[in-house]
Parts: structure tokens; sequence; C-alpha cells
């Protein structure tokens, strides 16, 4: 995005008004932004009265507290701006606490148990008292790499994956191999394994059932007698320009209402009496 130029009208208006009404006002009359303002600002050298100078006891606080507190912090405690904090400090050569430097026992400490993805990261955590973000960081400057895969898999495991999968659970399958069901599952659906079966593809005698029927049936009744559910039914006959608002009247849907109506009410009945 191109900057809009600044006019000799605004820089006269800056001039003359900027001493007088200070950052907000100029940047809101002229339409810019205060950092558009003040970079202008300083390029013509115009100083302001309406700042307000900065106090002995002000530096001191700043000196004492910049490296431990945030600039919202002081900001909000001197009465000033963030901008202004920062701005203060860099003329005062004032630093921000930098984290703890890492020792080299540390270093190979990471090296050796990042890699392993058996060792929690929580665990190097508490070991180092850092934090795990601060772990990966580091970890990334030092290019150590932690694997992407939660387990190795052995043939012996994945073979008894391949024949247990569709007759146990997926939970119950890491319960025996002493693994979680999320990496059994993400490993299930890399290799290509998945318990639900794939789609059925609609065939061309279906379609033409559910085009002749659908104004009979339900799409219950349609999906028990070819062997799909009423979700799969509906969809087909809305690729098929049957299914909409303007066919909720019909005798089929009507009596499938007027069912589901009367098994509530028996139900509220009973639950009544």
């Amino acid at each position: 995005m191109s900057r809009r130029k600044w006019s000799n009208k605004e820089i006269e208006y800056l001039k003359r008004y900027y001493p007088k009404l200070g950052l907000k006002k100029v940047s809101s009359k002229l339409g810019r932004s205060k950092n558009s303002v003040v970079s202008q600002v300083q390029r013509l050298k115009i100083k302001s009265s309406y700042s307000r100078r900065w106090e002995i006891w002000e530096d001191r606080f700043l000196t004492r507290h910049y490296k431990k507190n945030k600039p919202e912090s002081i900001a909000r405690t001197l009465k000033r701006s963030k901008h202004a904090i920062v701005q203060r400090a860099q003329i005062l050569e004032l630093t921000r606490k930098r984290g703890r430097i890492w020792t080299a026992e540390e270093k190979d400490f990471l090296k050796k148990n990042y890699p392993e993805r058996s060792v929690p990261l929580e665990d190097i955590a508490f070991r180092l008292n850092r934090s795990t973000t601060s772990l990966r960081s580091y970890a990334k400057k030092l290019n150590v790499n932690r694997p992407a895969h939660d387990h190795y898999w052995s043939k012996a495991e994945h073979d008894y994956l391949a024949k247990n999968y569709k007759i146990k659970s997926f939970k119950d399958i890491a319960e025996d191999l002493g693994l979680s069901p999320t990496a059994v599952t993400l490993y299930a659906n890399r290799v290509g394994i998945f318990r639900k079966s794939r789609l059925r593809r609609w065939t061309k005698e279906d379609m033409e059932f559910v085009r002749k029927n659908y104004d009979k049936l339900t799409a219950e009744d349609i999906g028990n007698k070819l062997n799909r559910s009423v979700q799969s039914v509906r969809q087909c006959a809305g690729r098929l320009g049957l299914q909409g608002k303007h066919n909720w009247h019909k005798p089929a849907n009507v009596e499938a209402r007027v069912r589901k109506f009367k098994k509530w009410y028996a139900d509220q009945k009973n639950n009544n009496s």
C-alpha cells in the first residue's frame, strides 16, 4: 500500500498547531495515524510545549522498575502512554530483563532428551526449570528436532492391528498394545486402515428407485429397502432435485410426522401418569 504524501497545507497545520494541541488532536484532525504524525514531527524537528516534561523521580522510578515490570504497568503508574515509556527507556539506555542463559549441561540434557518422544516435554521442562515454550524455541535454535509421531510401530504391532481392527475398537487395540488411542488412530489412518466401511456409490438402479418412490415412501422406508441411512437417501434426493421445501406436504412425509407426533404424545402421557 502506497503512503499518502504530506501536502503543504498539512505541514503548515502541523507546524502551527502541534505545539499547542498535541499528538492526539492533530492526528485526529488530519486523519493520519499517530506514528505518521510523530515521524513527520521528528523530520521537521517541531518542538511541542504540550508534552509533559519528565521529572527526576519519574526517571528514577523507570530505571528501578523497567527490567522487571511491563511498560503497560509502568505507564499506568506514571499516567503516561506505553509509547512514552518505551521512548524514555531508550533515551535512558534501559533494557528489559532477558531470559536465563542456557548452561552447557542444560544444552546437553536438551539434545539428549528432546528427540525422545517417550520423554514428555513437561518432564524435561520440570528438570530444567523452564517452560515448554522455552524448550521448543531453544531446541529450534540448536537444530534439534522431535519426531512427529509418538511411536515407532514394529511389524508385530502392525500385524496385530491389521488382524483385529475389524473386530475390536481402536481403544481396545491401544490398551492391548500399551499405546494411546490417538496413536493407534493416527497410524491406522496413515497406513490406510479404516474401521468404517468405504462410501458405497449410488447405482443407477438405486437412484431410479429413489426417483420413483420418493413421493410415495418416507426416506426411512427407502433407506431400509436399499440398506442405506436416512441422511444418505435425503442427500441423493437433493442431488436428483426431489428434496426441498416444496415437497414437505407429500403424503409419505405427512404420515411420518403424524406417527412421530403420536409416539411423542404417548410417551408424554405415560411419563405424566
